[in-house]
């Protein structure tokens, strides 16, 4: 029985070190459920077992969490394009730009909290401006405000992922421990 609580204390610190990771704009939530499968398939490996029920519900729980993570990180720069006067076009390209601002930066600048974080909000941005010009047939002037809306918004819903992770890890904790 000491090498179950073993097991979940180590995942327990391991998760943790996760949750932080999205403070810096990296998929912690989706390494600690990578994580918590890994530890439950060891488990029924090394002990024989079916498979714990309450674990699994666990993992199923912080997946649905994470989904929910990622919904708010995304719509966040839409939401700030439109805080920011954007039209249905710049809220739009404000929704692409981060995505793919926050992909190609970080690939592109392997820096963690400058590639990812600075890849969302620069192409969240630019993803405003590209929308409400092309889309809305705005000014490059007229355009500023929405942009600066979709960066502050893409950096607000990176940040509001931690309460998420806090509550995946939370989660996944517990149903680490509870045997």
């Amino acid at each position: 029985m000491w090498i179950l609580y073993s097991n979940a204390t180590l995942f327990a610190l391991l998760g943790a070190l996760c949750g932080i990771a999205v403070a810096f704009g990296l998929p912690g939530i989706w390494m600690m459920i990578a994580l918590a499968v890994i530890n439950e398939l060891a488990n029924n490996w090394w002990l024989g077992a079916g498979g714990d029920w309450f674990a699994w519900t666990a993992i199923a729980l912080a997946v649905v969490i994470a989904l929910g993570a990622e919904a708010v990180e995304f719509l966040a720069g839409a939401a700030g394009a439109k805080a920011g006067g954007a039209s249905k076009w710049g809220m739009l390209g404000a929704l692409i730009g981060g995505v793919l601002g926050a992909i190609f930066a970080t690939v592109l600048i392997p820096i963690p909290v400058v590639g990812t974080l600075g890849g969302a909000a620069l192409g969240a941005a630019c993803g405003a401006i590209s929308g409400e010009m092309l889309g809305s047939k705005k000014s490059l002037k007229a355009s500023v405000a929405p942009a600066a809306g979709a960066a502050g918004g893409r950096i607000l819903g990176t940040l509001a992922k931690i309460p998420f992770a806090v509550a995946a890890w939370l989660i996944l904790v517990v149903g680490a421990f509870w045997r």
